[in-house]
């Protein structure tokens, strides 16, 4: 018994030395993992000693594996692969998470996502969804988040993306600046014009509009803004001319504040992605998911 007594701290301890790599950091692991990071730095230091090795490299700053180390967080990534995996067939297809954390653009959540999660959530009896809108790219592994939707392919290579619909986009601008400025008939013409410049966490989007390509926006641009929503309210003031995704201006072009500008050239499709830290998810999550997608479809937003 002393030697299965001891398998079970270990499997235990496996888990919480494994978000440990993953944040790099103590207090972010302890936040994610909802224990006091005096606690969990204690039952690693007491898990070095019980396997006789130092597993991390401690700085005030940060915290790194050992170069011993390293085999053994890939082993053990797979040791907690498999213990998911076999809790999830055990779980019941109807047992439901009670609280799930989202995260995503505040424009992307106030104008599709959001009523669509509600929804979901007012189906699910005992149900809660916490947002978290920003227009920064949080870290999964970090942050606690346990879905993110995001426009664009995210850079984080770790992270499980599974592509659920496509944005579309269009160039927009008021009417007031349409008859105050020269003619827009082509593509090119754009670069004589004041044109908003949108603000990503990877810098300005890139405008692609027709058979031209710029890595920002062309022309003057006098603005620039991580929002689309405020980049369409300038627009509307008659400040520039803008590249926002369809669903945003619809309001707007029916009360003709905007006027769509060169429709019959092409404009980027932006892929909309559900991002998660792990490939295994629950089934709360996979439904909810699932939701998203089928409501976005309906909406002409999603991939048929």
């Amino acid at each position: 018994m002393p030697k299965m007594k001891e398998s079970w701290e270990t499997l235990a301890d496996i888990a919480l030395f494994v978000e440990v790599a993953k944040t790099q950091s103590f207090a972010r692991a302890a936040t994610r993992l909802e224990m006091p990071p005096s606690t969990l730095s204690r039952r690693i230091n007491q898990m070095e000693k019980r396997l006789g090795v130092q597993l991390f490299q401690r700085t005030t700053r940060n915290v790194a594996l050992t170069s011993i180390a390293q085999p053994y967080y890939q082993r053990c990534l797979e040791v907690l692969a498999a213990a998911e995996r076999a809790q999830h067939q055990l779980a019941s297809s109807h047992a439901q998470q009670s609280k799930i954390r989202i995260a995503m653009p505040v424009d992307l959540g106030v104008e599709i996502l959001g009523p669509i999660i509600a929804d979901y959530a007012s189906q699910r009896s005992g149900l809660r969804i916490d947002f978290d809108l920003s227009a920064r790219a949080v870290d999964l592994y970090r942050d606690p988040i346990d879905l993110a939707f995001r426009i664009g392919k995210p850079m984080d290579e770790r992270v499980i993306a599974r592509k659920i619909g496509s944005i579309a986009s269009g160039l927009y601008a008021a009417p007031k600046y349409l008859a105050n400025h020269s003619k827009i008939t082509k593509s090119s013409d754009l670069e004589h014009h004041h044109c908003l410049n949108l603000q990503t966490s990877q810098g300005f989007m890139a405008w692609a509009v027709g058979t031209q390509h710029w890595q920002s926006a062309p022309g003057q641009c006098a603005f620039a803004a991580n929002s689309v929503g405020l980049l369409r309210t300038l627009a509307e003031r008659g400040l520039g001319i803008a590249l926002l995704p369809s669903h945003i201006v619809q309001s707007s072009v029916e009360q003709k504040t905007l006027v769509q500008v060169l429709a019959h050239e092409a404009t980027p499709q932006w892929p909309l992605y559900a991002i998660t830290a792990s490939r295994i998810i629950s089934p709360e999550l996979k439904q909810l998911i699932s939701f998203v997608k089928i409501a976005l479809v309906k909406s002409a937003l999603g991939e048929v």
